[in-house]
């Protein structure tokens, strides 16, 4: 039949007889916890809304869900051929879901076949299913307020929705109109899907299965839409390949950075020899009071330069615990020849620590390489009661551009006087892992783009999942 309803006219109101028109509310959406804004069909007059459960929005925003309407592998008038059976397609109902305030529509479309039977096939969300009549051996709609019996088995009422008419066309078997609601029942028994569309006049059952797009094209598709459906699933084959070869890059490169992050050679005898420059001084400055202490260590020998090294500083609790207090560090490597050169002679332990308390003021830097970092200890209490927090280590990493001998200079500051060897570092050259753990997010953010364009990839006018 003609579609007389999905022409645009001005719609009334039920109350006062004024017109309606395009309209928003704003409320609290519980589920959301938010604030959502969803469209409503108001009165112009009395200023009453109609919501999507009314057949009255349906009318008035009936153009906002026929917009891609022409965007479809069926169209009217098409003949071919499933499975043996010929198939002309005569009409076309599309659904609004009546609980979804944004567009969420399907497509059932309604065919005959050679032996003079109707036949639908449901286009939705970028799939296709074939469903055709079907009269069950029993059913009972009102076998109880939340479930219903269909041919010996009980069926939950939970997942029922209701859809609404937006758009039709065609012939069809009865007169639908704009808004019209039915309720619909989709399960599945014995692996066999199943349909049950509930109006106010009549019960309707189908069943049926879902079909592949290259079944759908083949049938009713010309030689254009054929061709672009190749060249689809050829790149949407191609894109899966790519994600899976960026998969296994990633976990290879995963791999490898585990297994060089557990590969690493501790630099020896960093704390073998010390000398203590000063220890616990008291110091004040600008009302702030701390206690300032020097330690030297080494010479010991890098073996490697141009190689990635971390440095961890930690307090060592087991020589002093660190309790309700703080303490920063500075550790400075500095090379043995280097430290000699700017020394001169004076190597004693007074001229060492003249050096070291000045050596911010030289114009080119002594060390290689620096490293700051605090320490703390704190607790209190709050709402939740009593809470301990602290933090005892640091590291950082560094790339030595040369081997040699180092000698590692220790500064600490502290709130309250503590032993300067109760604060121990140890050097660790590693592989770089990290290099590996970027290969490892890029790869994996070219899996998910290859992945996502394997599913998204297509020529036609229309979705295909």
């Amino acid at each position: 039949m003609p579609q007389e309803s999905g022409q645009i006219k001005p719609q009334k109101c039920g109350g006062c007889g004024a017109d309606l028109v395009k309209s928003y509310r704003s409320h609290y959406d519980a589920e959301e916890e938010e604030t959502v804004t969803i469209p409503v069909a108001k009165c112009v007059s009395c200023g009453r809304e109609y919501d999507q459960h009314t057949e009255e929005y349906y009318r008035v925003f009936a153009d906002s869900f026929i917009q891609d309407k022409d965007n479809s592998a069926f169209k009217l008038g098409l003949k071919g051929s499933i499975s043996g059976v010929g198939y002309e397609i005569i009409g076309r109902l599309r659904y609004q879901d009546e609980d979804e305030y944004e567009r969420a529509v399907w497509d059932e479309w309604v065919a005959v076949s050679d032996e003079g039977s109707y036949h639908y096939f449901v286009e939705e969300e970028g799939e296709v299913y074939s469903y055709e009549e079907y009269v069950p051996s029993s059913i009972d709609l009102e076998a109880g307020p939340d479930s219903f019996e269909f041919e010996g088995r009980t069926i939950s009422k939970r997942n029922a929705y209701t859809g609404r008419i937006v758009f039709a066309e065609g012939e069809l078997p009865w007169r639908p109109a704009i808004g019209e609601p039915v309720r619909c029942y989709d399960f599945k028994k014995d692996g066999v899907h199943f349909t049950i569309e509930h109006s106010e006049d009549e019960v309707s059952i189908t069943r049926g299965e879902k079909i592949e797009y290259d079944t759908v094209i083949g049938a009713f598709g010309g030689e254009s839409e054929k061709d672009k459906y190749a060249r689809t699933m050829g790149r949407r084959k191609s894109y899966k390949r790519r994600a899976a070869l960026y998969l296994a890059a990633s976990v290879l490169s995963l791999a490898a950075a585990v297994m060089n992050c557990v590969t690493g050679d501790e630099v020896p005898g960093v704390l073998t020899a010390s000398q203590i420059l000063s220890s616990n001084q008291y110091q004040s400055e600008g009302g702030s009071a701390s206690y300032f202490s020097q330690v030297l260590y080494g010479p010991f020998r890098i073996e490697q330069g141009d190689s990635l090294y971390d440095v961890t500083v930690f307090a060592d609790t087991s020589a002093e615990p660190l309790r309700l207090g703080w303490e920063s560090f500075r550790l400075m490597l500095v090379k043995e020849e280097r430290l000699a050169r700017v020394t001169g002679a004076g190597s004693d332990p007074a001229s060492l620590r003249a050096l070291f308390s000045d050596i911010d003021s030289f114009g080119e830097p002594v060390e290689s390489y620096a490293v700051t970092g605090d320490f703390w200890d704190e607790e209190g209490r709050d709402d939740e009661g009593y809470w301990h927090e602290n933090d005892l280590s640091a590291s950082s990493s560094f790339v030595l551009d040369e081997p040699g001998n180092y000698y590692a200079y220790l500064e600490l500051y502290n709130n309250q006087p503590r032993n300067p060897a109760s604060v121990r570092f140890r050097i660790e050259r590693t592989s770089s892992y990290r290099y590996y753990l970027v290969l490892v997010a890029v790869f994996l953010v070219l899996m998910f783009v290859n992945r996502s364009k394997a599913r998204s990839y297509n020529e036609l006018p229309f979705m295909m999942a």
